[in-house]
């Protein structure tokens, strides 16, 4: 028998091999890290891919053969980085008996992270047929179980899904069940939820680019258009969309946008802030992280929109859920997003869980460990609005059983399909994955519930 055990590290993984005597050192475990892991995604798939820095073909049933392997895997979010967390996975046999366990200390490096489990599935090991489990214990506390299938051959698997329908229903995701998004659906259409209004900024141009100033960028403006013509198509009225383009996106219109357009935003109402364009820090003081404006002159910082003063202009609104959704960050493959190595990532994670932050807000931003954000002329977009897009269009409607195949796209649906569709588009394009970074001010797992999907007019 024989269990091997993958980490992530930052870009990539290594592995740690032998479950039972597997050398480890274990370490002290931080105390300023939290005590349970809120948030966080279980997989079952075929494969891992060290480039890709995910999971490959993503299933429940799998077939023994050598060389074949199950991983299970957790993508943990919203983490204390630099910190050194606890891990134990179990696997129990379909006879409910402990087939094997393994704990260890592993160093986390960054907010998100990949801890996973593979189980050898060669022929030697004769594991027995039929629906096993699993469980993994973060810092010693129960984190999530999920169940497989493991069969002889296609005719056995067959049988055994049979069997066991019933059982494999529930998602090793943490999912949207059938139920739970028609209340939610039904709650939407009564007007429980309130009004959605949604402020869409892009800028590829700027009053001061060139020289010193910051570059234009190509598909800034575009990202901005394609996404309110997308809640269009969802069934928003045009006098819900605050559109800013290019040389309408000054500071001025940009701070009426957001302190006296959005006013009109009540207590129940929903709040989008899409934004794409250029970030930049002051250099004299790099905690100050600023969105670029179309008259934004970077040699004067100020000149920009400071970050924490768009989410404290948003907070103002008492609106019950702000989205988000920002394509602005770093360094891009054709060109770039950003200034002077800017780390976008960390701002929005402390905006996350600032106690001034109220629960509610979803954060989404086009970027992963590198910080990168990346425009490409195969998407005529950026790489995160271009996913973005695909997901709203109803390619993550039902995605990976997070919630029910039924013409509404869930902002859980929504998560799971950047974290897949994202990294695929830009390896394939680019030779490199890149992920999207999401995170919520909310304990609360029925925030993903939330739709930008309107009733039809």
């Amino acid at each position: 028998m024989e269990i091997k055990f993958l980490i992530r590290m930052s870009l990539g993984f290594f592995l740690i091999s032998n479950m039972i005597t597997g050398c480890v050192t274990p370490g002290k475990v931080t105390k300023t890290q939290p005590k349970k892991i809120e948030h966080y995604e279980i997989f079952f798939c075929e494969n891992f891919n060290k480039d890709r820095g995910g999971p490959i073909n993503i299933t429940k049933k799998f077939i023994k053969g050598d060389g074949k392997q199950v991983y299970f895997v957790a993508k943990l979010m919203d983490l204390v980085p630099n910190s050194k967390y606890k891990f134990k996975f179990e696997w129990y046999k379909p006879n409910g008996k402990m087939y094997g366990t393994k704990s260890f200390i592993q160093l986390v490096e960054d907010f998100n992270w990949y801890t996973a489990n593979w189980l050898k599935l060669d022929l030697k090991y004769v594991h027995p047929s039929g629906l096993w489990s699993t469980k993994i214990f973060a810092n010693d506390i129960f984190l999530g179980s999920g169940k497989f299938l493991l069969a002889d051959n296609t005719s056995e698997l067959s049988r055994l899904e049979k069997k066991y329908a019933a059982r494999l229903i529930e998602p090793a995701l943490k999912a949207t069940t059938d139920q739970q998004t028609q209340q939610t659906k039904a709650s939407f259409d009564k007007g429980i939820i309130g009004k959605s209004w949604a402020v869409i900024i892009g800028l590829s141009s700027y009053k001061y680019s060139g020289n010193n100033g910051l570059p234009n960028l190509i598909f800034a403006d575009d990202d901005a258009k394609a996404f309110a013509n997308t809640l269009k198509k969802l069934n928003w009225s045009e006098s819900h969309i605050n559109l800013l383009i290019n040389e309408k996106a000054t500071r001025k219109n940009i701070l009426i946008a957001l302190e006296s357009w959005l006013t009109k935003a009540g207590p129940e109402d929903q709040i989008v802030l899409f934004w794409a364009g250029h970030g930049y820090p002051d250099p004299e003081d790099p905690e100050k992280v600023y969105f670029a404006c179309y008259d934004t002159d970077i040699l004067i910082p100020a000149t920009g929109f400071r970050m924490d003063r768009v989410r404290s202009v948003l907070n103002e609104r008492k609106a019950k859920n702000v989205i988000v959704l920002v394509d602005t960050c770093h360094a891009g493959k054709i060109i770039t997003r950003g200034h002077r190595g800017l780390s976008i990532v960390p701002q929005i994670y402390k905006m996350s869980r600032q106690k001034k932050v109220p629960k509610g807000w979803i954060f989404m931003v086009g970027a992963d460990t590198d910080r990168q954000a990346i425009e490409h002329t195969s998407w005529a977009n950026g790489a995160f609005t271009h996913s973005l897009i695909k997901g709203l269009s109803g390619e993550a409607d039902g995605y990976q059983n997070m919630g029910p195949k039924d013409n509404i796209v869930t902002m859980g649906e929504l998560r799971a399909y950047m974290n897949t569709a994202m990294p695929d588009k830009t390896q394939s394009v680019l030779g490199v994955a890149k992920r999207p970074v999401i995170a919520t001010s909310s304990g609360d797992p029925d925030i993903w519930n939330l739709t930008l999907q309107k009733e039809s007019k």
